[in-house]
């Protein structure tokens, strides 16, 4: 019978360092009422996750009145994060993503963020 064992190891991350080059952190939206108006501002959940991110593609949208790139990337996290929800988002360096999709790798290990570039700053 063949062994269920997991492609990687959580013990097996911290060694795998190369392989998650940049830092991560999630950020949520809480409503902030300043002087009765009611916005939203971005507070952090968890930082310093090692990450990795790649380009998965671009779609290109014409419309009668403008173009427009949108560009789709994959952010894999080096440890499981099974609270993360599609209505936070991803900072990766100097560039934001909105987090569309959350996927783990099956064993509890890994987890994938689906995610899309909103804003880089300078």
């Amino acid at each position: 019978m063949a062994s269920k064992q997991p492609f990687v190891h959580q013990r097996m991350l911290p060694g795998l360092a190369g392989f998650y080059p940049s830092l991560c952190t999630i950020q949520e939206a809480v409503e902030s009422n300043d002087l009765g108006e009611v916005t939203d501002v971005w507070v952090d959940v968890w930082t310093a996750i090692p990450c990795r991110v790649s380009p998965v593609g671009v779609q290109e949208m014409k419309r009668p009145d403008q173009t427009f790139t949108l560009g789709s990337h994959t952010i894999n996290l080096a440890g499981c994060y099974p609270l993360i929800i599609p209505k936070m988002r991803a900072k990766v360096g100097l560039i934001y993503f909105d987090v569309l999709g959350v996927e783990s790798d099956g064993n509890g290990y890994t987890t994938r963020l689906q995610a899309r570039i909103v804003k880089a700053t300078a």
